[in-house]
């Protein structure tokens, strides 16, 4: 979990946790913390606290932990709702960063990136599922799907507007990578917006430009 979810620790002989963290019944204590969804777009401020009362073993906490993360990732499991993710994307101007994977789940650096570009990119993930046979050969994966050795999965960042545009993979050295979260992070930057689509000055002008185009084609329709 390196660089998807931060560990802290309040020692109790300090005296009373953050108002945050809450009551303390006893040591150890262990809570996880995260963002509520019903935080303003702009902020983070609201947080959820959750007790762990499982088990204190590493597998145990890890499950419980993976299990809370916040998730933006939009599954794809058909042709529609991978048309339905560009639709998305397009209508903030957002940026497409696709996760073709193996994996039966969404894995905590799948989470973990969704939520790093949240409002800067629109993540979806598409399993190799026979379903979306069709949409991985359009991304020119063919070959990663074939390959029993490679990475489970494999990052690909779709260019331009609808499903169609050209897709870009990662790649080092011309190979596809083990998704490790620190790569995958570089590699996101490349196309994520730098700020949120309602603060970023090149996304506003996308969406300004649709806009005026689609007042003008009314106006030449009356």
């Amino acid at each position: 979990m390196k660089g998807a979810v931060k560990i802290a620790y309040w020692d109790t002989a300090q005296g009373n946790p953050p108002r945050l963290v809450g009551q303390i019944r006893g040591t150890p204590t262990i809570k996880f913390i995260y963002p509520s969804k019903k935080n303003k777009r702009n902020s983070n401020k609201k947080k959820i606290v959750s007790d762990y009362n499982g088990e204190r073993k590493a597998d145990a906490m890890y499950a419980f932990a993976a299990g809370r993360m916040p998730n933006s990732i939009q599954r794809v499991n058909s042709k529609k709702s991978f048309d339905a993710f560009a639709e998305k994307a397009d209508k903030y101007a957002l940026p497409k960063l696709v996760l073709v994977t193996k994996e039966s789940s969404s894995t905590v650096e799948a989470k973990s990136l969704s939520t790093e570009v949240r409002r800067r990119a629109l993540v979806a993930e598409v399993r190799a599922s026979k379903p979306n046979k069709d949409i991985i050969a359009g991304l020119n994966l063919d070959d990663w799907l074939r390959d029993k050795s490679g990475p489970k999965t494999v990052v690909v960042a779709l260019k331009g507007e609808g499903t169609t545009g050209k897709a870009i993979p990662m790649k080092v050295s011309g190979k596809y990578p083990a998704f490790k979260l620190k790569t995958a992070k570089k590699f996101f930057a490349k196309f994520a917006l730098k700020k949120p689509y309602y603060d970023d000055e090149e996304a506003q002008k996308i969406l300004a430009e649709r806009n005026a185009a689609k007042e003008a084609e009314k106006k030449s329709e009356l």
